[in-house]
């Protein structure tokens, strides 16, 4: 089973380079929140932004994929729809942007001790995962896959060019 993000009051999440957490006010991706994928540029690097619902979200690595929770009785099924979808057509080309090191991907709403204090402590609900991606180009891209009648999960992945 994945790990979920699941406490957004605010519907939006940022992928966060590690280097410009220590700054981060939560503030930063105000005007980009009410897509479902957009990209702001700060400090000389691009971030990632997944909005529009307050949808649980994980980090699927192998894939370079994320997922967001529509609905379904849990997630055993998440791994395998992703694979099978990977070939799929409808895919929907969103943004293409540079990405590339350590990240975090948390609320955007969250300031850094916030997000912190969250990597820090095992014992509550996570509020943040850790990414880590390749230096390069990439384009999101964006499917929902319905694995079955009672699933749903958003899908976004990145596809280096």
């Amino acid at each position: 089973m994945a790990i979920w993000l699941d406490s957004t009051d605010f519907a939006r999440y940022a992928l966060i380079p590690e280097e410009l957490l220590p700054t981060w006010e939560g503030t930063e991706a105000d005007d980009v929140i009410d897509g479902y994928v957009s990209a702001l540029r700060l400090a000389g690097h691009d971030i990632l932004t997944l909005g529009a619902e307050p949808l649980a979200v994980t980090w699927l690595a192998e894939p370079l994929t994320f997922a967001r929770w529509c609905y379904a009785d849990d997630d055993t099924g998440l791994l395998s729809a992703v694979h099978a979808a990977g070939s799929a057509d409808g895919w929907e080309d969103v943004l293409t942007l540079e990405l590339g090191g350590r990240y975090v991907l948390a609320d955007a709403a969250y300031e850094a001790g916030r997000i912190l204090e969250s990597l820090q402590d095992a014992q509550q609900p996570p509020e943040a995962l850790r990414v880590e991606l390749p230096p390069g180009r990439y384009r999101v891209q964006s499917l929902i896959v319905d694995p079955d009648p009672e699933t749903q999960f958003m899908l976004e992945r990145l596809l280096p060019e």
